[in-house]
């Protein structure tokens, strides 16, 4: 009964439409047979995958700016009070020696806004503000920006050189993205990281990545 149901409307449907768009409607379905499955809302809605960013060191102070307008969008709508975050804001941290910036550029229009950041300190060897704008997120710009801070390790200390990070435990894309790249919880902060997962506590926690 539901497919004889399912079928009846269906042939009312295509009987009520215009020819032109019953074409278009099986022109549609013709072409949805032969792509894949994640290519087929692309076809129904006439809309393009986004472009993959511009991924690079940024220059500065050609760059800051945009940057700085980036990194104001975690904040849209909210008081920046805290010194932490107007510092992030103002990104104080960049603009002092042994620092460096990479950023994730858009690259549909002439300027180019800045979808992400994330900052490496070559002293210590520590990566942090690694942040992407909330409508740039799922797709894969983090992993594109940590990938250019190991070659930026890579290219100031050797490949031998451990890459380190701190990141909240119930942040859970983040400390995700960070496994799959081969960084681990060391020492105490592996404990912290496997009591965090069946708590509701939530821990500054520090991974580290050879590079080697």
């Amino acid at each position: 009964y539901q497919y004889t149901s399912l079928e009846s409307n269906i042939e009312l449907t295509l009987r009520n439409m215009g020819q032109s768009r019953r074409r278009l409607l099986l022109l549609s379905l013709l072409i949805a047979a032969f792509l894949p499955s994640q290519s087929l809302s692309l076809v129904t809605t006439g809309r393009s995958a986004p472009a993959a960013p511009e991924i690079r060191v940024a220059v500065l102070p050609a760059d800051l700016a945009a940057i700085q307008d980036c990194r104001r969008s975690a904040y849209a709508g909210k008081p920046v009070n805290l010194p932490a975050a107007k510092s992030f804001c103002n990104a104080d941290q960049i603009q002092k020696e042994g620092y460096v910036c990479i950023i994730a550029r858009d690259k549909k229009n002439a300027g180019g806004i800045v979808l992400g950041t994330a900052d490496l300190n070559t002293k210590t060897n520590v990566v942090n503000n690694v942040y992407v704008r909330e409508e740039a997120r799922k797709r894969g710009i983090a992993k594109l920006m940590m990938d250019a801070v190991e070659d930026a390790m890579i290219a100031e200390k050797g490949s031998s050189a451990t890459l380190k990070l701190t990141v909240m435990s119930k942040n859970v894309p983040a400390v995700s993205l960070y496994r799959k790249m081969g960084f681990v919880a060391p020492g105490v902060y592996g404990g912290l990281d496997a009591l965090s997962s069946v708590t509701p506590l939530n821990f500054l926690m520090e991974m580290e990545k050879k590079l080697s």
